[in-house]
C-alpha cells in the first residue's frame, strides 16, 4: 500500500488568516496616515510650493465641493473674512457649471498681480474668466474674479 502524503497546509503556505487581516489592516492605517500628513502639509506646499495656477485649482475643487472654510483660505487677507466669491459670478448667471484652470501661465497685472484663466463649463458655453492673485506672506492668494 501507497502512502499518502499531504503537501503543507493553507496556513503554513500562505500569511494565514491573521497575518493577512494584520497586512490588511496596516495598509489601512498608512492610507490613513497619509492622508492625515497630506491634510496637515497642505499649507507648507501651499506657501512654498504651490504655483498660481495650483492655488486657483484648489480654490475651484473647495467652492464646488461646497467647503468654503477651504477656499477661503486661498483669497486675499482682506477677502478672507468675507463668503468666498463665486467665480461664475463676472461671467453670467448660470445654475449649474464646473471650472478648471485653463491656462497654467501667469499672466502679469498691475501692482505686482498676475492673473490665471480658468474656463467655466456649462449647459450652454464655457466662458473664460481671470483670478486675479497676489503674492502674500502665506502663498499666493486669489484677490478678485473677473471676465
Amino acid at each position: 500500500m501507497e502512502e499518502e502524503t499531504r503537501g503543507p497546509g493553507l496556513a503554513s503556505r500562505g500569511c494565514g488568516w491573521i497575518g493577512c487581516l494584520l497586512i490588511i489592516g496596516i495598509l489601512i492605517a498608512l492610507g490613513a496616515g497619509l492622508y492625515f500628513a497630506g491634510n496637515a502639509l497642505e499649507p507648507l506646499a501651499d506657501k512654498y510650493l504651490w504655483q498660481p495656477h495650483d492655488v486657483v485649482r484648489e480654490y475651484l475643487v473647495a467652492y464646488a465641493d461646497g467647503n468654503t472654510d477651504r477656499a477661503a483660505r486661498f483669497l486675499c487677507a482682506d477677502r478672507s473674512s468675507r463668503k468666498p466669491p463665486s467665480p461664475a459670478e463676472p461671467l453670467g448667471d448660470f445654475s449649474t457649471w464646473t471650472a478648471a484652470v485653463a491656462d497654467q501661465f501667469p499672466y502679469p497685472r498691475s501692482n505686482g498681480q498676475i492673473a490665471i484663466y480658468y474656463e467655466l463649463t456649462t449647459a450652454i458655453s464655457s466662458p473664460t474668466g481671470q483670478a486675479i492673485l497676489q503674492r502674500e506672506d502665506d502663498g499666493w492668494r486669489i484677490c478678485e474674479f473677473t471676465q
